[in-house]
């Protein structure tokens, strides 16, 4: 008999219940999300696309006279536990040539809070740094 492997509680199914099976529902993800502070320096926008549990994002950074277009790449949906069947997060990973940024974001009582953390690969010497934002509909 194979046994599931689990590094905590939480990554094991509660006694009884079986592995649900299929891709997470996307639709609490799905749509345009804006910065709640329109004076955001960082990430202003997320369209986040998808079906069938691929999910995309395409993120536009504050810019003059308007957002810069980070092209959409595919993301990672997560569940609030291992027998979830809607997505209410998700990770993506921009790389360019002079930044990587780790995008980490969850969805909570319609805001999307996003994490981002970055990486500059330049040598300019600038520091990694994270940053919090806060996103409605």
């Amino acid at each position: 008999m194979d046994t599931l492997r689990a590094l905590r509680v939480a990554d094991q199914l509660p006694e009884g219940t079986a592995a649900r099976g299929g891709p997470l529902a996307l639709a609490l993800l799905r749509g345009t999300w804006y910065a709640t502070n329109p004076d955001a320096g960082g990430v202003v926008r997320l369209d986040l696309s998808g079906d069938d549990g691929a999910l995309r994002v395409r993120a536009f950074g504050a810019g003059e006279p308007e957002s810069l277009d980070w092209g959409e790449i595919p993301a990672t949906a997560y569940g609030a536990g291992v027998v979830s069947s809607e997505a209410m997060a998700f990770s993506a990973q921009y790389q360019f040539d002079f930044v990587t940024v780790l995008l980490a974001a969850y969805a909570k009582q319609g805001i999307l809070v996003l994490d981002t953390f970055n990486t500059f690969t330049d040598g300019s010497g600038r520091a990694n740094y994270f940053s919090r934002e806060f996103f409605h509909r």
